[in-house]
């Protein structure tokens, strides 16, 4: 069962109006992260359908092993699957996704992945081989391999992450940590090297898609704050690599 923070009222909730995209670009403007930010009621439910808003590369997404087309959705217990390509998702509570190549995910009270990544914007609860990442509006990437390790990455934010198998005990990864899962472990929580964001912020959950997972500029203050000393374009990506270290120069032998 998904767990969600106390203080996530239903009762408070049906009394916030939904707030627009528009508004919520005004909000990061002026520096509020995506973890400040309120959705509607219906976000602490369960996650019951995803449709497809995105496909690139290709056509290789499939819904239930059919072919899928752009507004295809995939309700509760059904399966999204990737091959050569990539896909773009929007949940029925509002929050999104994006699946990169070759990723399996089923839908449910969790998105649960199977093999491949996907990137969350917003509250969905993510789970793979017995953990459970719960989460209040924030930005992560879920990783799996079919050896049933996998890793949490969280860009904005912070989420819980908790070892199915040992109930209650739950670790915090705030946004520029990780934390790794290996046959049931779960390993510490480690700061994300600058290589790993720049990976993460210019790979395949990112590069190409045209359409926003966060609000406008708030991916770039997301950039600059995790790549302190990097210039940020306003999409988030790095503008330029990181700087390599330089060749060590071998010192001339002395005659004796």
């Amino acid at each position: 069962m998904a767990v969600f923070p106390a203080h996530y009222s239903s009762t408070a909730q049906r009394q916030i109006p939904l707030i627009s995209w528009v508004q919520l670009g005004l909000l990061a403007s002026l520096g509020w992260g995506i973890d400040h930010l309120v959705f509607p009621a219906i976000a602490q439910g369960q996650i019951s359908q995803a449709t497809v808003k995105e496909i690139l590369d290709g056509n290789e997404v499939f819904v239930q092993e059919k072919i899928a087309n752009v507004d295809d959705t995939a309700n509760f217990g059904e399966v999204i699957l990737t091959k050569q390509s990539r896909a773009g998702l929007m949940f029925n509570n509002g929050a999104k996704g994006r699946l990169g190549e070759q990723a399996k995910v089923t839908v449910g009270q969790c998105v649960e992945v199977q093999q491949g990544e996907i990137l969350v914007s917003g509250p969905v609860n993510g789970c793979m081989a017995g953990l459970t990442v719960s989460v209040k509006g924030t930005l992560y990437v879920l990783r799996k391999n079919e050896k049933d390790a996998g890793v949490v990455e969280v860009l904005e934010g912070t989420v819980q992450v908790q070892n199915n198998q040992q109930p209650g005990e739950t670790i915090e990864v705030k946004a520029g940590e990780k934390v790794e899962l290996l046959q049931g472990i779960l390993g510490q929580v480690v700061p994300m090297s600058p290589e790993e964001v720049v990976a993460i912020l210019n790979g395949q959950l990112f590069t190409g898609f045209t359409i926003p997972v966060t609000p406008e500029g708030a991916l770039q203050a997301i950039c600059s704050r995790l790549l302190p000393g990097l210039s940020c374009s306003t999409t988030g990506l790095p503008s330029y690599p990181l700087p390599t270290p330089p060749i060590p120069v071998p010192l001339p032998s002395l005659p004796f």
